[in-house]
């Protein structure tokens, strides 16, 4: 089971963008720029505004993640050493405290080539969007997937296909591995010199980005087992119990397991400049999400 997956909304290490870009390159190959007053009224927009092209990058390594999902599920009830022989199918969902519930994932990594492109204005603010492709890398603790399974079942082998029984256990001893395709992804943002003074500039940036790769492989690791399903396939929003034929090539309704990743940035920096050099410091605050839709 995959759950919402994830989200993080705090400073960590993220690439921050040059605070005095806006006002850098003001001449380009094809024309040349014009840093002139926009209370001139000899002035154009002719003159105030430039178009900018450009690549962009963004490769994010080690992310802090922490599922968000809520704090219980239903699923049958958990076996006991006590029931020994007595043990009975679990047949009706019960309200049980959710494993994934305020876990983090050990790894994940988004990796995105874009094409950039920014209206300037002003040679002081810029509005951008970027078109290209992304592709990822989860890796977690079963728990944090909510990994979960059916074991001590009584059921008759003839009766397993017209059965309801709900899974009963949490699998919280294997790691799990996802690697997203190569999917499209935009973003847009804007970003503004606020204030200069000399050689230095302070700025401020806005970046909102999305994309929705699918899975692409899926891998289980554990000391009982290891597995792995490639593009795997399930059912969105679905209840338990799931078909008989869930997981196999007769399983129908089934729709290609993705993740819908959206992200908000917002960052403050410092730059000064030192002839061809201009070194920055600056802080990012970000949210990401990345949302599977209950995929089962």
């Amino acid at each position: 089971v995959f759950a919402a997956l994830g989200s993080a909304s705090s400073l960590q290490a993220l690439p921050v963008g040059n605070p005095a870009e806006p006002s850098l390159m003001i001449d380009g190959i094809l024309w040349e720029g014009f840093g002139g007053d926009p209370c001139d009224p000899c002035t154009t927009w002719c003159d105030a505004v430039s178009l900018r092209l450009g690549y962009y990058g963004d490769y994010v390594f080690d992310r802090v993640l922490k599922t968000d999902v809520a704090k219980e599920f239903e699923m049958g009830k958990a076996p006991e050493p006590t029931d020994q022989d007595s043990v009975t199918a679990p047949l009706t969902p019960i309200a049980r405290p959710n494993p994934a519930y305020g876990k983090h994932f050990q790894d994940a990594e988004m990796f995105t080539n874009a094409a950039f492109m920014a209206l300037n204005i002003w040679d002081r603010f810029d509005v951008f969007c970027t078109l290209g492709a992304t592709n990822g890398y989860l890796k977690g603790n079963s728990a944090a997937f909510n990994l979960v399974g059916l074991f001590g079942d009584p059921t008759q082998s003839s009766q397993v296909a017209t059965s309801k029984n709900l899974p009963n256990v949490s699998l919280s001893q294997a790691v799990i591995e996802l690697y997203t395709d190569t999917a499209f992804a935009w973003s847009v943002g804007a970003r503004a010199a606020l204030w200069e003074c000399g050689c230095a500039t302070l700025g401020a940036s806005f970046q909102y980005a999305q994309s929705k790769p699918k899975v692409e492989e899926l891998n289980v690791l554990c000391n009982a087992a290891e597995f792995t399903i490639n593009k795997p396939q399930g059912y969105v929003g679905k209840e338990f119990p799931l078909e008989i034929t869930a997981g196999t090539d007769a399983a129908t309704g089934t729709k290609d397991a993705s993740i819908d990743y959206h992200e908000w940035q917002a960052s403050l920096a410092l730059s000064y400049r030192l002839n061809m050099f201009t070194p920055y410091i600056g802080v990012k605050w970000s949210r990401a999400s990345f949302d599977a839709d209950t995929i089962r």
